[in-house]
């Protein structure tokens, strides 16, 4: 629900924003305002929202903090470079054991999301009311701190693809505010133990199904922003 609001208000507000930038406003009196900076680094902090996957093994919900860089190429273009890192934790399954007893507990898990791409300001190098709708994506990888557990999994280290809508509240001066949905798609493999029946119990997926699939997590990131370099 939040990441549609956060597409519906980049969308109403890109189409217009950026031509009537340029005309039809008293310069004193205009809605929009040129940007002083060409760098930020923000400085986050915020809400994993984990997808579900088949065998409950993934890492779950998790507070995140971290740090996001952009460099404006030219026009409202941007390079970007963002780590978080989010402390979750997931739960633990030995295939071989009885279904009543398969299920160990939790333990702490840990990780890095790390992806570099672009990001685009839809108002161009200029802000609206003090705000600039923003569009950004790359790819990645994430980092996990965890060796094999007793059935075989481990997060590892996914590639990942990244979708970022967003909103900079773009105050005068150096500091600046900073919203972001951040989807984060990575893959899960499941180990051979997780298909294979070695008591009365089925096993802990069925034989047929997938190995490995992609998930999609929401990160709801706040922010403050120090821009610097004309």
């Amino acid at each position: 629900m939040l990441l549609n609001r956060f597409l519906l208000v980049t969308a109403v507000l890109a189409s217009p924003l950026q031509l009537a930038a340029q005309v039809g406003h008293n310069p004193a009196k205009s809605p929009y305002r040129d940007l002083e900076n060409r760098q930020e680094l923000t400085f986050l902090a915020g809400r994993f929202d984990a997808a579900v996957d088949p065998a409950r093994v993934a890492p779950t919900d998790a507070p995140m903090v971290g740090a996001h860089y952009e460099f404006r190429m030219g026009g409202p273009a941007y390079l970007t470079a963002r780590m978080v890192g989010v402390f979750a934790n997931r739960t633990v399954v030995d295939p071989k054991l009885d279904l009543d007893a398969r299920f160990l507990g939790e333990k702490s898990v840990p990780f890095l999301l790390t992806d570099v791409g672009v990001s685009v300001n839809l108002t161009g190098f200029k802000s609206w009311h003090g705000l600039v709708p923003v569009l950004g994506g790359g790819g990645g990888i994430g980092t996990g701190f965890e060796g094999l557990d007793v059935g075989g999994y481990r997060f590892g280290y996914p590639f990942l693809l990244s979708l970022r809508p967003g909103i900079k509240f773009a105050a005068r001066g150096k500091w600046q505010g900073r919203l972001d949905a951040t989807n984060y798609f990575y893959r899960v493999r499941y180990p051979e133990t997780y298909y294979v029946k070695t008591g009365a119990d089925d096993p802990v997926l069925p034989p047929g199904s997938e190995r490995n699939f992609w998930k999609r997590n929401l990160a709801i990131t706040l922010g403050a922003t120090r821009t610097f370099g004309r």
